[in-house]
């Protein structure tokens, strides 16, 4: 016959089990902040990644335009037409002008449901005759509420922005 101790000691206690309850919930715990978090990341990096394709297609359209299309280039009569996704329109706010810029306008630009604001503004470069730079500033909210208001100041604060200049020639 087997002893008592000998089945005592081959029972699970309840200690044993509370402990691997506790290993169980800090593994999914763990878990569930890494998928969160790499979640809000991808969203993170799509607003990144539609602020410079914004900013790509304007300084594309606009150095299209030739240098003497620059000083009177109006996006949302040269986008608006060419993309059904995508709505521009002339806005009070947005981002500051690159320093020593002259300012072209502002404008209020959604793509795919996210508001996104852009500053436009060009200069003629002092060192080389016929040399123009064209400069777009785009800025997003991090935070996408819905509120077109709050998202707008927001952008304006500066809270992200895309930078890009490109170069038109006579």
């Amino acid at each position: 016959m087997p002893s008592k101790r000998a089945k005592s000691r081959s029972a699970v206690t309840l200690i044993e089990v509370m402990a691997a309850i506790v290993i169980v919930a800090i593994a999914v715990i763990g878990a569930s902040g890494y998928r969160y978090y790499s979640t809000l990341d991808v969203r993170r990096a799509d607003f990144q990644n539609g602020a410079a394709r914004i900013a790509l297609l304007l300084c594309e359209n606009w150095r299209g335009r030739g240098h003497d299309g620059t000083t009177n280039y109006d996006p949302v009569v040269h986008l608006t037409s060419t993309n059904p996704n995508l709505t521009v329109a002339v806005s009070g706010v947005g981002p500051d002008y690159a320093s020593g810029f002259t300012g072209l306008g502002r404008y209020e630009i959604t793509a795919d449901g996210v508001h996104y604001w852009a500053a436009l503004s060009w200069e003629d470069d002092a060192a080389t005759v016929g040399l123009r730079a064209l400069n777009v500033v785009v800025a997003w909210a991090q935070r996408q509420t819905g509120s077109d208001e709050a998202e707008a100041v927001a952008a304006a604060g500066g809270n992200k922005t895309f930078r890009l200049t490109t170069y038109v020639s006579e």
